[in-house]
C-alpha cells in the first residue's frame, strides 16, 4: 500500500488582494484541489518574522496520485490563477507525518 504524502504551497499575499484571494481561494481552488483529489488539511497565516504569508497543506493518497494530480493541466492552471494573487509561490511533496510541516 502506497504512504500518504502532503502537498505543501507557501506564499506571500499580494497587497490589495487580499480579498479577491480569499473569495477566489474558498469559492474555485479549494473545490477543485478536493475534486483533484488533494484534501485540505493545514491552512496557516504567519503573523511574524520573514516567512511566507501563507502555508497550505493537502493530503494526497499516494505519492503517484499527487504526482498525477500537480502535473495536471486543471492544477497548473489553479496554480497560474494563484500567482495572480500571491507572490514567492512554491509548492513542495513530503511524506505525511501529521499535524504541522513546513
Amino acid at each position: 500500500m502506497s504512504e500518504q504524502v502532503k502537498v505543501l504551497l507557501s506564499y506571500n499575499i499580494r497587497p490589495g488582494h487580499e480579498n479577491a484571494y480569499r473569495r477566489f481561494v474558498m469559492e474555485e481552488f479549494l473545490p477543485k484541489a478536493q475534486e483533484l483529489g488533494l484534501t485540505p488539511t493545514d491552512a496557516w497565516h504567519t503573523a511574524y518574522g520573514n516567512y511566507p504569508n501563507r502555508l497550505l497543506g493537502f493530503v494526497v493518497e499516494s505519492a503517484d496520485a499527487a504526482r498525477s494530480a500537480l502535473q495536471g493541466q486543471e492544477w497548473q492552471a489553479l496554480m497560474h490563477r494563484l500567482e495572480g494573487y500571491a507572490g514567492s509561490l512554491t509548492q513542495r511533496l513530503v511524506a505525511y507525518r501529521g499535524g504541522f510541516q513546513w
